[in-house]
C-alpha cells in the first residue's frame, strides 16, 4: 500500500533535485502592466503594499486597482490616499463582501493593460519580481501565465513556521521541474501574471485563484509557467492555530480547483495532461488517505503484539514532526502537510467561499 506514495514522491524529488533554476533574460524596456490586489480589511498594510510597489517597478508604467471586497475598516480610504501620494494610475472598486475569486475578476474587469499580475496586500515584492516575471510571459507567445516563488517571513520559530521553510524549499523546485516538462498549475496566488488573451474569469465560488487560473490558461493551449527568481515576501503564522487555518484553507480550495477542472485530465493537453495532471492528482487525493491508511494500519498491527508498541510508534510520529521545530526537515514537513490535504480533502464538502484572513504584520522592506 505504501508504494504508490513512495512512487509518487521519488517522482517529484528526482524532479526536484535534477532541474535547475532558468536563467532569465533581462528586458530590454519594461512594458506598462496593471495590479490587482483583493482587500479585505487591510487598512494596516495596504499603504506599505503600494509604498513597496511604487518602489520596485516605474510608476509611470504602473496601474494599481484595489479590489476592495466589502472592507469594514478603513481599507478604501487608506489604499486611495497612498495611489494619491505617489500620483500613480489606478483606483479602488468598493463592493459587498463575494470573496477573493470574485474581487480578483472585477478587479480585472477594470484594469486597462493586456498584461496583469494579482498579488497580495499582506507582503513585498522586490525590485526583480515583475520584470522577472514579466520576462519569462513575454518570452515566447504560448506562455499564458507566470508564478514565482514565495519567500515565508516569520516573527518567531516553531514547528509550524519551521516547516513552512522546509516546504518551501522543495515546493519551488517541484513547480520548476513541471514547468520544464510542459506547466504547473500549482501558482502562488500574490505572485502571479497573465496575458488577458490567455486567462478567463475565475469561479467565483470553488477553487483557489491562482490554481483556477493556471488550469483555465492551460486548458485554453498555453504554457504555465513557474519563475524562483520572482519573489514573494509573506508573512508566515507562527501559531498552531493560525497556521492551521490557513494551511487548510489553501490545501481545500487547491484540492477544489484540482477536482473541478479534472477534464484537464486528457492527451489534447500535451505531457501536463498525460503526466503532470494526474501525477498531482494522486499527490493530492491518492497519497494523503493511503499514508493515513497506512499508520492506522501500523497502529493496530502493531497492537496485535503489544498496545506499548502501538504507543511507542504514535510517539516516534510526534517526535518527528516536533523535530522540525528544532531543525527544518523535509519528513516533519510531509506528515504535517499530509494533515493538511487530508483535512482539506473533508472540508471540500462544505461550500465556503468566503475567507477570514489570517493576522496582518507589517514586513520590513527586502
Amino acid at each position: 500500500m505504501t508504494i504508490i506514495p513512495a512512487s509518487v514522491y521519488l517522482i517529484y524529488l528526482m524532479g526536484a533535485f535534477t532541474t535547475k533554476d532558468p536563467q532569465v533574460k533581462k528586458l530590454e524596456s519594461l512594458p506598462v502592466v496593471s495590479v490587482v490586489i483583493p482587500a479585505y480589511n487591510e487598512e494596516a498594510v495596504i499603504t506599505d503594499r503600494i509604498n513597496n510597489l511604487s518602489s520596485v517597478y516605474p510608476v509611470e508604467k504602473l496601474e494599481i486597482i484595489v479590489s476592495n471586497d466589502g472592507s469594514q475598516d478603513r481599507t478604501e480610504e487608506v489604499a486611495k490616499t497612498a495611489l494619491q501620494q505617489h500620483s500613480i494610475k489606478g483606483k479602488v472598486i468598493t463592493h459587498e463582501r463575494s470573496g477573493v475569486n470574485k474581487a480578483i475578476n472585477r478587479g480585472i474587469e477594470n484594469s486597462s493593460n493586456e498584461l496583469v499580475v494579482i498579488t497580495g496586500a499582506d507582503g513585498l515584492f522586490d525590485e526583480n519580481t515583475i520584470p522577472n516575471l514579466l520576462s519569462v510571459l513575454l518570452s515566447s507567445d504560448d506562455v499564458g501565465a507566470v508564478s514565482g516563488d514565495l519567500i515565508p517571513v516569520a516573527k518567531g520559530e516553531s514547528v509550524f513556521s519551521n516547516s513552512e521553510s522546509a516546504y518551501r524549499s522543495i515546493y519551488g523546485r517541484i513547480c520548476t521541474w513541471e514547468s520544464k516538462v510542459h506547466s504547473t498549475f500549482c501558482f502562488n496566488g500574490p505572485v502571479v501574471a497573465f496575458k488577458k488573451e490567455a486567462s478567463s474569469s475565475l469561479n467565483t465560488r470553488r477553487g483557489a485563484d491562482d490554481a483556477s487560473m493556471a488550469l483555465s490558461v492551460i486548458k485554453k493551449g498555453y504554457r504555465c509557467q513557474y519563475v524562483p527568481s520572482a519573489k514573494f515576501y509573506e508573512y508566515v503564522p507562527d501559531k498552531f492555530y493560525e497556521q492551521r487555518r490557513q494551511k487548510i484553507r489553501r490545501a481545500t480550495r487547491l484540492l477544489e480547483a484540482t477536482f473541478f477542472n479534472r477534464d484537464a485530465l486528457s492527451p489534447k493537453f500535451g505531457k501536463f495532461g498525460t503526466f503532470v495532471f494526474p501525477l498531482r492528482i494522486l499527490l493530492f487525493f491518492v497519497v494523503p488517505t493511503i499514508f493515513f491508511l497506512s499508520l492506522l494500519a501500523w497502529f493496530f498491527y502493531l497492537a496485535s503484539f503489544s498496545i506499548l508498541y502501538s504507543v511507542i510508534f504514535v510517539l516516534a510520529i510526534f517526535a518527528l514532526v516536533s523535530i522540525g521545530g528544532v531543525v527544518p526537515n523535509v519528513l516533519s514537513s510531509f506528515i504535517i502537510y499530509q494533515s493538511y490535504l487530508f483535512l482539506g480533502f473533508f472540508n471540500m464538502l462544505r461550500d465556503v467561499h468566503i475567507w477570514e484572513p489570517t493576522e496582518r504584520v507589517k514586513i520590513t522592506n527586502k
